[in-house]
């Protein structure tokens, strides 16, 4: 088989398999009452260029640090975000994209770090984060264009 071939191959089968291209993390179980959830509404603007969604985001933390995060819209997924231990994934839905590692996720999925900031973590670079009332933060990155209003149930 020729290298192209071999080539087309590999590209062929990564456009077949898509989102299932990222390792998957372990089932979460939210029964577990190791658990604390948030709940409540967000606005996302990706990029300057895309246009504005709006959803019901669910973020989940366990004890030992492991996160779940969903932002939904009628009930389809937009994204789901996990790591357990010292792995991490992201996969968008719609774009049938699926990113994962190990270690902390990059500061490009702030995401990740939606829990901490909102308890007050330090602002990652390029980031701005502003409480506007008790329960909502905007969240703005200069550098991207992506801006995310989040505003959680009471």
């Amino acid at each position: 088989m020729t290298a192209v071939a071999v080539l087309a191959t590999i590209i062929s089968s990564s456009a077949i398999l898509g989102c299932a291209a990222a390792p998957r993390l372990p089932q979460v179980d939210l029964d577990d009452g190791a658990w604390s959830i948030r709940t409540g509404q967000v606005l996302w603007k990706p990029k300057t260029d895309r246009p504005e969604l709006a959803g019901e985001l669910f973020l989940a933390k366990h004890k030992n640090g492991d996160v779940y995060i969903s932002l939904t819209k009628s009930l389809i997924p937009i994204f789901t975000a996990q790591t357990s231990g010292r792995k991490w994934r992201i996969a968008f839905v719609e774009d049938c994209r699926a990113y994962a590692g190990r270690w902390w996720p990059p500061q490009q999925f702030i995401w990740f770090r939606l829990w901490g900031l909102m308890d007050g973590a330090s602002v990652p670079e390029s980031w701005v984060v502003r409480k506007t009332n008790g329960q909502e933060w905007i969240l703005l990155n200069h550098k991207t264009g992506e801006k995310i209003r989040v505003a959680l149930d009471s």
